[in-house]
């Protein structure tokens, strides 16, 4: 695999991130963002959830455990080396992410304040991702709808002074054509960036949300996603220039 990192962010000076839950990001592109900030580039992470239900203790409740969940988040967005400001919670609600014009607008306000050159989110097509030919699995409804919803977000809702007109007191509109689009694997457009000097970074980053993993699944995840058969470590996404 060849790395794409001068490919796709030559040039880019903020990439905004959205994914649907505390620890989506870590999992996916931990290694990307580390690699990223190293790199003089800004990222701001965006969770459009803070994944207030994911948790089967029966004894613990959804505000305890999303007051938890942020906590975790905090600390290994600051691992990752995000400044504060850019570790945004929406807070629609765990399995609650929908394709509707309140949570497109929250996403949308988002990029025209931070302005990406890059962003990157879900997969917003496949229902069942394929790893390989016998690796599939689900895409979490909550992935997928973000997938959408921050696409549409860029376009046409972030560009068009009518939409969302109330937003233009505070920020000014913008044009993010440039998407990196996680759980893609087997797709003509897969790019490959290349983490092996951060992988301990996303590990790390990854175990920081202890209520969901131990080091060690951190560790594996880490593993799976990223170890190439000659021992390079790259996460996979999809480019896509949408003019």
């Amino acid at each position: 695999m060849q790395d794409a990192f001068e490919k796709v962010f030559n040039n880019k000076k903020r990439v905004l991130i959205v994914t649907a839950h505390p620890d989506d990001a870590e999992i996916f592109a931990g290694g990307t963002m580390a690699r990223l900030i190293a790199s003089g580039i800004q990222v701001r992470s965006v969770k459009v959830s803070s994944g207030e239900c994911g948790s089967r203790q029966e004894q613990i409740t959804q505000e305890e455990l999303k007051k938890t969940r942020v906590q975790e988040d905090k600390a290994s967005m600051k691992l990752l080396g995000l400044k504060d400001e850019d570790t945004v919670y929406l807070d629609c609600g765990d399995g609650k992410i929908e394709d509707n014009l309140d949570i497109i607008g929250k996403i949308a306000f988002q990029i025209r304040e931070f302005k990406p050159d890059l962003i990157i989110t879900h997969n917003p097509e496949d229902v069942i991702i394929r790893f390989a030919k016998d690796v599939n699995w689900i895409n979490h409804r909550d992935h997928r709808n973000t997938g959408i919803v921050t696409t549409y977000a860029a376009y046409p809702y972030s560009r068009d002074n009518l939409f969302y007109p109330e937003q233009l007191k505070e920020v000014s509109p913008h044009i993010c054509s440039e998407f990196l689009f996680v759980d893609y694997y087997d797709h003509p457009d897969v790019v490959g960036i290349e983490v092996t000097d951060f992988v301990e970074k996303r590990i790390q980053a990854h175990a920081s949300h202890a209520s969901q993993y131990t080091v060690e699944h951190a560790k594996d995840s880490a593993d799976f996603f990223t170890l190439q058969p000659d021992g390079k470590r790259f996460e996979t996404f999809r480019y896509v220039i949408a003019d």
